[in-house]
């Protein structure tokens, strides 16, 4: 389990870029500790940082943009999979720590996540390979 993650990792947790993340740390709306010359969050900085209200729209976009992108690119030659996954009931640190650590830890080429933690229950977006897309999927517990 990840105690802290980076500024790339939190960009792939929330699918913002790295340059937006570090924008978000130069305006004070992102806290962490810099150590030795990275900088490192905390799962409770992430989670606050994603329920941020100025945070929360761009995070919006990027669902949608997901979902949006997917419908309105052509067919592939590929398998691929856009999967909405509503999870009522579940602990949102616990859900978002789950995909971010099996996103951080794999090596996926093809794969773009975006989770909404603030509504009533946690939501994920996963586009991609469909395989790898199901391999995230299989340990998680439903």
């Amino acid at each position: 389990m990840h105690d802290d993650y980076s500024v790339r990792q939190l960009a792939e947790c929330t699918g913002l870029s790295d340059r937006t993340i570090r924008n978000y740390l130069a305006s004070g709306i992102l806290e962490g500790e810099k150590t030795e010359g990275s900088w490192r969050f905390t799962p409770e900085q992430v989670e606050e940082f994603i329920r941020h209200p100025a945070v929360r729209p761009s995070i919006l976009a990027k669902n949608h943009g997901a979902v949006y992108d997917f419908l309105a690119t052509p067919h592939g030659e590929k398998s691929e999979i856009c999967l909405i996954l509503d999870l009522p009931g579940r602990d949102r640190e616990g859900v978002s720590r789950y995909f971010c650590e099996k996103i951080t830890q794999g090596s996926y080429t093809n794969l773009r996540f975006t989770f909404d933690g603030v509504q009533k229950a946690p939501r994920v977006i996963l586009t991609g390979d469909t395989r790898e897309v199901m391999e995230i999927l299989q340990g998680l517990e439903f």
